[in-house]
């Protein structure tokens, strides 16, 4: 209409009911938080739960190839004692004894329970004559009320007297009071005492008492050549030993060099006996030549009356089964003798008479 101005828009149209007139500011869904900042704290949740996903991936993975690795290892480590094993038995077999008793060795050190390992290295020090050592527990004495002066002057005359126990009693009393008095005098003394101990429960046949001694006098000083040989001969009666009943050619064996040694008062007896036993396998086997050597070689370590028949008879029959056999007598044959009357010699009496 003329004179008329034109009609301003209507700001409360777009700013809705209960807007004052001229407020343009958007309202926010969350009052405080602004949309920007709302989707900054999603993203940031989201990577924050990706990289812990992917750390706790990646540990889990750590670990699992950490097993698979150790179980990788475990089964090369047991594979090659198997073989150290088995090329030891080849050695041993084969007269090696020195690289069979490195292989053993080895094998015990990563595998101290491995099977048949220790027995197999005892046998390889046997032929090697090498003695072996088995780590033992120190042994305890009884507690005696005595002085530290009066322990040791105790101690010194049991040693002259020879009495080993006594020596050892006292002097490890002495040493659990007063572990500084004389150390190096008790040291030696007690390696005596055990020393002597050992060597004196050997020759009576108490082998495991006898070896365990003379471990407990090495942890004070090494062993002489007598206390080590008398040891190798203990080690090789206790392997002798283990054959009884199981195989009797092999307990016959090693008896027999303990026999010749006289290492033991029953070394001989039963030497005989497993020689004995021995022979009975081979009379059965249909081998009495071997039944025979094995029957002798049992009475001449030890007098068996009663079993000498036996002993004949095996004698007996292999020297009938090594006989030659009868060899054909041979006939003569007739040779032919010229008659009186021969053609032959009348010929040459003819002629005769008429020349």
């Amino acid at each position: 209409m003329p004179g008329m101005t034109a009609q301003e828009p209507d700001n409360n149209l777009e700013t809705g009911p209960g807007t004052p007139a001229g407020d343009t500011q958007s309202s926010s869904p969350v009052e405080g938080v602004s949309p920007g900042g709302s989707r900054r704290k999603r993203v940031l949740t989201a990577l924050l739960i990706y990289i812990t996903a992917i750390f706790i991936v990646g540990i889990f993975a750590f670990f699992q190839g950490r097993r698979t690795n150790v179980l990788q290892n475990q089964e090369e480590l047991i594979q090659a004692l198997d073989e150290q094993y088995q090329l030891g038995i080849t050695d041993l077999e084969a007269g090696r004894f020195a690289v069979a008793r490195q292989r053993f060795e080895a094998v015990i050190q990563f595998d101290p329970e491995y099977p048949g390992a220790e027995d197999a290295l005892v046998e390889a020090l046997i032929h090697l004559d090498v003695p072996t050592l088995t780590p033992t527990p120190r042994a305890t004495a009884t507690p005696d009320p005595s002085p530290p002066d009066q322990l040791f002057a105790d101690a010194k005359t049991a040693i002259s007297a020879g009495d080993w126990d006594t020596v050892i009693n006292k002097l490890l009393s002495l040493r659990g009071k007063d572990p500084e008095y004389e150390q190096i005098k008790v040291d030696g003394y007690l390696y005596i005492a055990l020393r002597n101990r050992g060597m004196d429960l050997i020759s009576q046949g108490q082998m495991e008492e006898g070896l365990y001694n003379l471990s407990l006098a090495e942890q004070f000083g090494p062993l002489d050549r007598d206390a080590l040989f008398r040891r190798t001969l203990a080690q090789q009666y206790l392997l002798a030993n283990s054959f009884i009943g199981l195989n009797w050619g092999r307990a016959a064996e090693l008896f027999a060099g303990l026999c010749e040694q006289g290492a033991t008062s029953d070394a001989c007896p039963k030497f005989a006996d497993a020689a004995w036993k021995y022979g009975d396998q081979l009379w059965n086997a249909g081998d009495p030549c071997g039944a025979d050597a094995q029957y002798g070689a049992s009475l001449d370590a030890y007098i068996y009356p009663e079993l000498e028949p036996t002993a004949d008879k095996a004698a007996e029959v292999c020297e009938t089964a090594t006989a030659p056999p009868p060899q054909p007598t041979a006939t003569p044959t007739p040779t032919e003798t010229p008659t009186p009357d021969g053609g032959g010699g009348n010929g040459d009496g003819g002629g005769d008479g008429e020349g």
